[in-house]
């Protein structure tokens, strides 16, 4: 039984984050440029030299290689680097686990003699991870500003990630574009765990 409330527990956070790295992708800012709906920007800068930027911002949080790139373009303020620095060094953390981790859930949950087991584990993972991203939704729709405030004042210094509007970071990434992909990876976390929760419930189903 603890094996089973280890495996549902964490769970969610491994799905969370698989969902995050599919994220932070090269595809995923393409398409949330070009159906995001995101404002034009202030000063006149083009969808496509945005997108430039955007992905030149992302490449710096996912190497070290990208990193360089990003601070010799001279786009961005010092603040804006250390952000982008502390970023990658969050992404760094939680992509380890998800590397690490999902392989060894795999392994415990095929571990797990019992059918039943197995489907109890999915079933538990599945509602704990959907209660999780209905709150998240939910919450993104009534005020997605305090919701983003409240994550970055957790995960960061209060004073290190807040900009001016002429801010190269602020105008390829306005606030419409973090709620996109919140939104996306939600969605996705949600339909993926749905899928996982029905081969549960067929799982019981078989064994009883």
């Amino acid at each position: 039984m603890k094996k089973i409330l280890l495996l549902s527990l964490s769970f969610p956070f491994l799905l969370i984050f698989f969902c995050v790295r599919l994220a932070f992708t090269e595809l995923s800012v393409e398409l949330n440029y070009r159906f995001g709906d995101l404002p034009p920007d202030r000063w006149g800068m083009s969808q496509e030299e945005r997108l430039k930027i955007a992905k030149l911002g992302l490449r710096s949080v996912l190497s070290d290689e990208g990193m360089k790139e990003f601070i010799n373009s001279g786009l961005f303020r010092e603040k804006e680097i250390k952000h982008m620095q502390d970023v990658k060094r969050l992404l760094s953390f939680v992509f380890t686990i998800l590397y690490l981790g999902l392989p060894l859930w795999i392994l415990l949950f095929l571990s797990l003699k019992a059918t039943k087991q197995k489907a109890m584990t999915l079933i538990l993972g599945s509602l704990f991870t959907e209660v999780l991203v209905i709150f998240v939704i939910v919450f993104s729709f009534l005020n997605y500003d305090l919701l983003f405030e409240v994550f970055h004042n957790f995960f960061f210094n209060p004073y290190s990630w807040r900009f001016f509007d002429e801010d190269m970071l602020l105008r390829v990434y306005p606030m419409k574009f973090w709620f996109n992909a919140t939104i996306g990876v939600a969605v996705l976390v949600f339909l993926l765990s749905s899928i996982l929760q029905a081969i549960g419930f067929i799982l019981w189903r078989k064994a009883s």
